[in-house]
């Protein structure tokens, strides 16, 4: 069991304990009547630890560690510009969304702690000024060291969701640079995120984009994207929420409305 659920189980484990002193060393055979309740309690803490330590987490929830708030000061300039409050509060956020998945790591062994916030930081960050901040349906997180294909898309490529199984999939090797070089490499893991948060909200007021307008807001335009992903985007909107969060200051400066109507869509106010 996980650590909420041991903290629960602690005092009825002493008390069968004890219960088995007064049964097999003192003979107090009237005792035996307390064993039932006892061990249908332990059964039931050990039955629902996920949903335990899942209601724990939220109630109580942790900062993120000192290397991953390292980490994410040294790369996220998101992270960088907030003051105390909002760092204590993405922390958090950021902390309860890793443990809010499933993760599995096809060839790489135990999923890292760094990986993982890496993978989430993009939602936490989407719904940061939202009350509901958890990936609702979307549950599972799966990690290749590299592009990989797929029943749905043969071809090689570094990201994928599958919105009917609520699975997100990354390659390791466009993952990592696309956090530590936000400006050089296309952000895989915002990309995909992006997606969920369409699918979620009504989008009837967004407005469409083409690449002429993108182009003009990253380094990086249709064809280094989508080498990048290894796919052709199918919604441009995706790649417009890239970079609203990521040329933020350029966006504003040759898209001033569609700049504030993203923030109304992220319920961003100050």
């Amino acid at each position: 069991m996980l650590r909420y659920s041991r903290l629960l189980a602690l005092p009825f484990i002493l008390v069968l304990l004890y219960l088995f002193y007064l049964l097999f060393v003192l003979e107090r055979d009237e005792y035996s009547i307390w064993l039932i309740p006892v061990v249908v309690i332990l059964t039931a803490i050990f039955i629902f630890a996920p949903q335990i330590e899942w209601w724990a987490s939220k109630r109580f929830p942790i900062r993120i560690s000192p290397f991953l708030q390292k980490l994410f000061f040294q790369y996220s300039d998101h992270y960088r510009n907030m003051n105390k409050e909002e760092r204590e509060r993405f922390d958090k956020r950021l902390w309860l969304a890793m443990r809010h998945n499933d993760w599995i790591g096809m060839k790489t062994g135990p999923v890292g702690e760094d990986i993982k916030a890496i993978v989430m930081a993009p939602w936490v960050l989407m719904t940061f000024h939202q009350d509901d901040y958890l990936p609702s349906h979307y549950e599972r997180i799966v990690l290749y060291k590299h592009p990989f294909p797929s029943p749905r898309y043969k071809q090689w490529h570094s990201s994928e969701t599958h919105h009917e199984d609520g699975v997100l999939i990354f390659s390791i090797e466009q993952l990592l640079p696309s956090f530590t070089q936000p400006y050089k490499f296309y952000n895989i893991a915002l990309h995909e995120w992006a997606g969920v948060y369409l699918r979620q909200h009504n989008t009837d007021h967004l407005p469409s984009w083409n690449w002429e307008e993108l182009n003009l807001l990253s380094p990086y335009g249709k064809k280094e994207i989508e080498a990048w992903l290894g796919l052709p985007v199918e919604d441009l909107r995706q790649v417009a929420i890239h970079h609203f969060f990521t040329f933020p200051t350029k966006m504003r400066q040759y898209f001033p409305d569609r700049y504030e109507e993203f923030r109304t869509f992220f319920g961003i106010k100050s």
